[in-house]
Formats: C-alpha cells, sequence, structure tokens
C-alpha cells in the first residue's frame, strides 16, 4: 500500500481540484482553508495510492556504456541521446551509473555547476586550474569516473519506492534490472510526468 501524503506530498494541481470542487477560487475563511485542505488531501492520497511499478514508467533500451568507454565517448552518447546519466555495463550487468556530474569533475568543475560555468569553462580553460588543455582527457575511461556499485531496483518496484529511494540516496537515476539484467532505467523526471499523468498506461 502506497505511504498516505503529508503537506508536502500535495501539490499546485490537488490545490486547484479540489477549488474546482468547492466552486471555484474563494474568499478564504477559516472554514472555507479548513474545506480546501481536506479536499486538497484527499486528491494527494487518491493520486498517490494509485502506484504503478517502475516498469510502467520506465526508458527501456536506456543509452549504455562500457567501463572501458572514454569520457568523449560517454558524452557524445549523452548529448545525442538527450539524457544526463547512464548505465555502464559489463555484459547485460550493471557495473556503475556515469552522470554528468561525474563528466564536470574532468573539466575542474564541482558536479552542482551550472551551465554558465561550463560554457565559462570550456570556453576559457587558460583562466582555470586543471587539466582541461591535455589532449588525453577525453580519453579517461568510464570506470575511472562512474559511481559504483550502481544502486539498482526491479521492474515491479512501486514508483512511490523509486521515488524514494532516489531521494534518500541523491541520485537522478535508477538503472532497473531483472533476472536476465538490465531492462530499463527510471529517471525522477520520469516519476513527476507520470505523476501528473504523462503516461499512457499509468494513470494516476
Amino acid at each position: 500500500m502506497a505511504d498516505m501524503p503529508d503537506m508536502a506530498a500535495m501539490d499546485e494541481e490537488d490545490i486547484l481540484d479540489a477549488m474546482r470542487h468547492l466552486g471555484g477560487y474563494l474568499d478564504i475563511s477559516p472554514t472555507d482553508a479548513l474545506a480546501l485542505y481536506r479536499l486538497a488531501f484527499a486528491h494527494a492520497a487518491a493520486r498517490l495510492g494509485r502506484d504503478v511499478p517502475v516498469a510502467a514508467i520506465m526508458t527501456r533500451d536506456p543509452v549504455c556504456a562500457a567501463p572501458a568507454t572514454t569520457a568523449l565517448a560517454a558524452a557524445q552518447a549523452m548529448a545525442a541521446a538527450g539524457v544526463s546519466g547512464l548505465p555502464v555495463l559489463e555484459g547485460r550487468s550493471v557495473v556503475g551509473v556515469l552522470s554528468i556530474k561525474d563528466l564536470l569533475r574532468l573539466l575542474a568543475l564541482p558536479a552542482e555547476a551550472s551551465a554558465a560555468a561550463l560554457t565559462a569553462r570550456l570556453l576559457s580553460p587558460d583562466a582555470c586550474p586543471g587539466p582541461l588543455a591535455a589532449p588525453t582527457l577525453g580519453e579517461t575511461p568510464v570506470a575511472d569516473l562512474m559511481t559504483s556499485p550502481a544502486v539498482v531496483i526491479g521492474p515491479d518496484t512501486p514508483r512511490s519506492k523509486a521515488a524514494r529511494l532516489m531521494a534518500e540516496q541523491g541520485i537522478n537515476r535508477l538503472p532497473v534490472v531483472d533476472a536476465t539484467g538490465l531492462c530499463g532505467i527510471v529517471s525522477r523526471g520520469d516519476v513527476v510526468r507520470s505523476c501528473r499523468g504523462g503516461d499512457q498506461g499509468c494513470p494516476v
């Protein structure tokens, strides 16, 4: 059974749904505020109660890298796929996860660096410390950069549990593995979109 929501679990849509049930926008009195809270809580409870397994929202056949893949090749693969991280495989076994944060370390930038900081670093390599000018920098193997061991989940894991795990671990994606190995990947974005009704077969 999914966890009951708290105030942090409610979002703007829950409030709007509750207001629509009360007949529109109101001059809020204490009585109205209490009624609005109760309805919003009920909407959030119903939304979060309709949990789904991550298999319903994950990306199947995600772009992957091997431990020997170079940092440059991995960055190019992520850029082409429009993703900010990927699983690292030996055969079908997940041995790590590589994210854009891991690649930023090669540019002597902190993991929380902004796009502007990255642009400045690339345009002015001599102004910053670090080995950016080294011609072999892009040849660094993924194995030297990835987070390992990877945190993985099974395809039957509830969406709510995956969301909690990502929040607890401070990560943005989870490889999904079954008895044969990697079968998909689920990200924070997948969870958010599915909770807002963005995925068919994943009602909320």
